[in-house]
């Protein structure tokens, strides 16, 4: 871990507040003497590593107008840059609204999000990952007035900006420039739907532009600890959302109010390509879970698991897995002469190279065809 040690002027350092878990070390910087007692909304912030970005993300918070108490809660996980010295600035400027949950040591995504988690005390949590931002000053007024007007209501979000960050560009109310057809209140048939197959949903939800109740928050995330495991599923939302359609109702509000950052690191892009190629499996990997679990038609999971088994070979193309490869053919009897080219190029290792060069080059490519990779 390379970071200076914390400076905890003027904040109260707690060891694992009663609300956290004991389960990960979880130390709180926070000054309960000013912070609001009783937030109506607490701001989840999960950040690794965020330090071109965390600023504008805090930002977005604090420049909030609301007539209601809210708090700041940011899950900090060891950063190895300059994440966590911006953050104790800001809590230090910003006392009675920024609560720091952290650690001497990694924890890890899942555990720094579950403890992070406990430690919002707000009715209402709404997401904003370190590297997102909100844009909209009005964001948390108005969701917030459609949950209070409609206890049937579990989640509300909204469409949002997409800015691409080698490209230095941005595209406006990303949901409008595709034009998806928008459900209000969408089934569990309507989402499973519309998720496309390598990962990302149709429906719309994008996790900076949501706001959802803590107590229904709490109860899925607890009734099925599996599910919510980064060591069996590398995400954590596409599940979440599914099941806040299952229990209540659900708002879209059609104004772009955050911005998603699109970086080439992050938990979703990488230049790793094993690492992608693991994460593509996990998706339908999570979709299959779901339909057996809400016993969804046939046919929705066999499109789920034709697409696991062509992620899995993917995989298998990147790590150079022979067996897997093998195993996977015997699944069904026609495969696309791409995904063929990636079984002999297992099995060839100069092909293995001249496809892998063809992989480097792939922007060359139409665009339909460089997600394959």
């Amino acid at each position: 871990m390379n970071t200076k040690p914390m400076n905890t002027n003027m904040t109260e350092l707690r060891q694992s507040p009663d609300n956290v878990s004991n389960a990960s070390p979880s130390l709180e910087i926070s000054d309960p003497a000013v912070f609001a007692k009783i937030p109506l909304v607490s701001v989840k912030m999960m950040t690794y590593n965020h330090e071109p970005y965390i600023t504008q993300a805090i930002e977005g918070v604090l420049q909030q107008k609301t007539s209601f108490p809210i708090e700041l809660v940011i899950g900090e996980d060891c950063s190895t840059d300059r994440t966590r010295e911006i953050i104790l600035n800001f809590q230090k400027k910003f006392r009675s609204v920024i609560r720091v949950i952290t650690s001497e040591k990694n924890v890890g995504a899942r555990n720094n999000s579950e403890r992070t988690r406990k430690a919002c005390r707000g009715k209402y949590v709404a997401f904003c990952e370190g590297d997102d931002y909100w844009q909209d000053r009005h964001k948390l007024k108005k969701q917030v007035d459609h949950l209070e007007g409609h206890p049937e209501c579990g989640l509300v979000y909204s469409s949002y900006d997409v800015y691409h960050c080698k490209q230095n560009k941005t595209i406006r109310d990303f949901i409008r420039y595709r034009k998806w057809n928008i459900i209000e209140n969408p089934k569990l048939s309507d989402y499973f739907g519309n998720i496309r197959p390598i990962g990302g949903n149709r429906v719309g939800i994008l996790t900076c532009t949501v706001i959802v109740r803590k107590n229904l928050y709490d109860q899925i995330v607890e009734s099925d600890p599996y599910l919510y495991n980064d060591e069996h599923f590398l995400m954590g939302d596409i599940q979440l959302w599914a099941e806040f359609i299952n229990l209540a109702s659900v708002h879209y509000i059609p104004e772009s109010m955050s911005t998603y950052r699109v970086t080439e690191e992050s938990a979703t892009r990488s230049k790793d390509m094993e690492k992608v190629a693991r994460f593509k499996v996990s998706v339908p990997e999570i979709m299959i879970y779901l339909c057996k679990k809400y016993n969804l038609p046939s046919d929705i999971r066999l499109r789920f698991e034709e697409n696991r088994n062509s992620s899995l070979l993917n995989l298998a193309f990147h790590t150079m897995n022979e067996e897997l490869a093998e195993e996977l053919m015997k699944t069904k009897d026609r495969w696309s002469y791409l995904e063929l080219l990636k079984y002999y190029s297992i099995k060839n290792i100069l092909l293995y190279k001249i496809f892998y060069t063809a992989w480097k080059c792939k922007n060359l490519f139409p665009k339909k065809y460089r997600d394959w990779w």
